[in-house]
């Protein structure tokens, strides 16, 4: 199920207290850490798993492991190994199967199960909706010069490409696969500001710039800046959550959420 990530601490541990209960934290966002920071300070227990290793945030406060499930069928047997009582799903806003796969299963053992989301952002004309990534890629226009914020994860969505140049962003330059050819990738570490946002575009004369909807202050200013200089600009609608599940907005909403389990 993937090597244990950042921590000494092996999930069969003893602990110092017996814990009041056992957590699974979906990690994949900012408020994920946070919520680990809180938790790993209580006598509950906790332990979390991450779809791919992370660079923007650090290692979590408890012991993690880099798995998804497939199904969830999956997703049952691994909590009922693991003997998880509740489910803390701080994973990114855009992993929706995980997310589903993980309310379903708990539902189906009648864990306890909260899904963490920041609110998104509204999105107004002249800004662009669109419904996915497919959907976005099929509004660029031909000869465009795009700068895209969706993931490597994402670049089958944009072919057949039309446009003159689809400029990724990227944390790290070790890539795991190559670049289809009409990708060219654009490194940094963020945060980012409005007017790095905005000297950026202007160096690689972009034209349209397509982003997610993930909600959140320190990932808004690509969005700003490509509104002040008139870019076209495409927004991808979040996923919605799963039906019926507990939906709170911060990591201390979280946190106090878990401490009535």
């Amino acid at each position: 199920m993937g090597n244990p990530l950042v921590s000494d601490r092996w999930l069969g541990d003893d602990c110092a207290m017996e814990p009041t209960s056992h957590i699974l934290l979906i990690a994949g966002s900012a408020e994920a850490h946070d919520i680990a920071a809180e938790i790993a300070q209580t006598s509950q227990r906790m332990q979390a798993i991450l779809r791919a290793p992370e660079r923007s945030f650090g290692p979590l406060a408890v012991p993690s492991q880099i798995w998804q499930p497939a199904s969830v069928d999956e997703m049952k047997l691994f909590l009922i190994r693991h003997g998880i009582t509740a489910i803390c799903d701080a994973g990114h806003g855009f992993d929706s199967d995980v997310s589903n796969f993980a309310s379903t299963a708990a539902a189906g053992l009648g864990l306890a199960y909260c899904r963490v989301l920041r609110p998104v952002w509204s999105v107004d004309p002249p800004a662009i909706r669109a419904a996915s990534v497919h959907a976005a890629a099929g509004l660029i226009l031909p000869g465009a010069r795009v700068f895209a914020a969706t993931g490597r994860g994402t670049l089958s969505q944009y072919e057949p490409f039309i446009g003159e140049k689809l400029y990724l962003r990227q944390n790290s330059p070790n890539a795991r696969t190559v670049l289809p050819g009409f990708v060219e990738p654009v490194f940094g570490t963020p945060p980012y500001t409005c007017e790095q946002e905005m000297t950026l575009f202007k160096e690689l004369a972009i034209d349209t710039m397509i982003c997610r909807n993930v909600g959140g202050g320190p990932s808004r200013p690509k969005l700003d800046a490509a509104l002040e200089m008139g870019l076209r600009t495409i927004v991808i609608a979040r996923p919605t959550p799963p039906p019926d599940a507990c939906l709170l907005e911060t990591a201390r909403e979280a946190v106090n959420w878990l401490g009535t389990l």
